[in-house]
């Protein structure tokens, strides 16, 4: 979809001929009403518009959007939304909400306190930078979720369940044969793979494709499925676990079809995206940011034909697709000494977390990703060089992405915080700094704006909710200072967050509301 400002303008000029009938009135008993404010949605048909208009919204409902004004009688507040821009609540279709931003789990153990004060901001971080919805596709953890529920402000919560492992695949393989059916007891069992086999103490009809699907669906509330698919990191490690087969993958789409819930894969490189493409899932989690071996392709900027072949692919089938820039632009900003002093972090961490963060303790992220820099990087090199490396690597995901929306590929938002418990993967502030990476990589703002919003509310059969300003759905709304089709900084200059009909301003979400 071309959408340029003359799309744009036709579609105005359409609501403004649609627009004949008499003002309408409403009966309202605790409402918004939302006055000249410039609206900023995609139709239900997936056109964006851009007019100045007016929204009425009773309780937690969208009662009216249009160019009309309504006569309002009832309980409301009125907000003059003159010179501002109304648009859908953001949505983030990959986050993590267990994880935390700068502890691993042993520091959590160790150090309660911290861990609590980053779960009680936790939803005002995203909420502080627009994300009114949140979908978690793995590290499924309800005690986390409900704890998030049970606040009294908070984005919409989804997930995913737990994530599917493939019988002995990358995340089985990290444990000792003789523990893994214990600590991944909802294993699937890939029946078409000669290399395993299920032990005989084990009821191979409970890891059934039906049966794991169900179990998600139905015991979890998962409203998507999530695998993986991970091949060596680029050649970085030898693969001592199983890869999935086509086959079973097919399976659990088609099962997966009839329940009316799509498929992510988690696939990071050329083979893996290939992969993803030729089983039909749904949607294809992570970049490409490997094109083949690091050591063939580090130095390399020009996209292979194959990989082009391969991107046009995904595209045709419509097979949504999320960049996930962040993962390696945030290991990238482990070894910027800049990044843990961003005035934006206090806004999204607590301070005594943010404090502990910038001690040698706090620091351990750099031992780990210093553990796995093979030939390439160790404890002797410089941080400039490392994250010289890593910018060679976040390249990859630049071109590919860049080619993808180039041919109109089906891009969602997600922003994968905090990808392995990275302090450079801030709640909310990451999916800032996803966006302008979108940006800086040549996607246009408005395709980044229906990726965040349509695209996704589209691609996990939310629409019915979210994603567009229309009668009906829910009011999750952002009120902006800055028009985000003009400037990406618009994301960070929110006047209101709207969460099920009620106002907050964007101050009193934040983690140092006084600053």
């Amino acid at each position: 979809m071309n959408l340029s400002k003359a799309t744009i303008l036709f579609c105005t000029l359409l609501i403004s001929i649609g627009c004949k009938n008499d003002n309408p009135t409403f009966i309202i008993d605790n409402g918004l009403y939302i006055d000249n404010v410039t609206i900023i949605s995609a139709s239900k048909n997936g056109i964006l518009q851009k007019y100045i208009g007016n929204v009425l919204i009773d309780n937690e409902t969208i009662l009216f959007c249009g160019k009309q004004k309504p006569n309002v009688k009832g309980v409301f507040k009125k907000i003059d939304g003159t010179g501002k821009y109304l648009t859908p609540g953001l949505i983030d279709s990959h986050v993590h909400l267990s994880s935390i931003a700068g502890m691993n789990y042993k520091q959590v153990r160790a150090l309660p306190e911290l861990a609590n004060s980053y779960y009680e901001q936790l939803p005002n971080s995203y909420l502080y930078f627009g994300y009114t919805t949140l979908i978690d596709p793995n590290n499924y953890n309800p005690k986390i979720i409900k704890q998030i529920n049970d606040k009294e402000i908070k984005p919409d919560i989804y997930t995913c369940g737990e994530q599917v492992k493939v019988m002995n695949d990358f995340m089985m393989a990290e444990d000792d044969p003789k523990d893994r059916y214990k600590f991944y007891p909802n294993f699937l069992h890939d029946k078409y793979n000669k290399n395993v086999s299920i032990p005989d103490t084990i009821n191979s009809n409970d890891h059934s494709v039906k049966k794991v699907v169900s179990d998600i669906i139905n015991k979890q509330d998962g409203i998507c499925i999530k695998t993986i698919y991970e091949d060596g990191f680029g050649g970085t490690e030898e693969m001592v676990w199983e890869l999935p087969t086509l086959d079973i993958i097919k399976d659990l789409v088609h099962q997966a079809k009839n329940e009316n819930v799509p498929v992510l894969l988690h696939a990071n490189s050329f083979s893996a995206q290939k992969f993803g493409s030729e089983a039909n899932v749904d949607i294809i989690a992570h970049g490409m940011w490997h094109w083949g071996l690091i050591k063939e392709y580090l130095n390399v900027s020009k996209l292979p034909e194959t990989h082009k072949e391969l991107l046009s692919t995904i595209a045709r089938k419509k097979i949504g697709y999320q960049p996930t820039f962040r993962v390696i632009a945030g290991q990238k900003d482990v070894f910027n000494p800049n990044f843990i002093n961003d005035s934006n972090l206090k806004n999204v961490l607590p301070l005594n977390l943010l404090k502990w963060l910038k001690t040698d303790e706090g620091l351990w992220q750099k031992k780990r990703i210093m553990t796995y820099g093979g030939d390439y990087f160790n404890s002797e090199t410089p941080d400039r060089e490392i994250a010289g490396m890593m910018q060679l690597v976040l390249d990859k995901v630049n071109i590919s992405t860049n080619y993808l929306s180039g041919e109109n590929g089906n891009l969602l938002f997600g922003s994968d915080t905090p990808a392995m418990n990275n302090h450079a993967n801030p709640p909310g502030y990451n999916g800032f700094l996803e966006m302008k990476h979108w940006f800086e990589a040549g996607i246009s703002l408005e395709k980044i704006f229906m990726a965040t919003t349509f695209n996704n509310a589209n691609a996990f059969h939310l629409n019915d909710k979210y994603g567009t300003i229309e009668k009906g759905k829910i009011a999750n709304l952002l009120l902006l200072n800055q028009d985000p089709l003009d400037d990406i900084l618009a994301y960070n200059a929110i006047h209101l967050v709207i969460v099920h009909g009620k106002k907050y301003a964007r101050n009193t979400l934040s983690a140092n509301p006084s600053d």
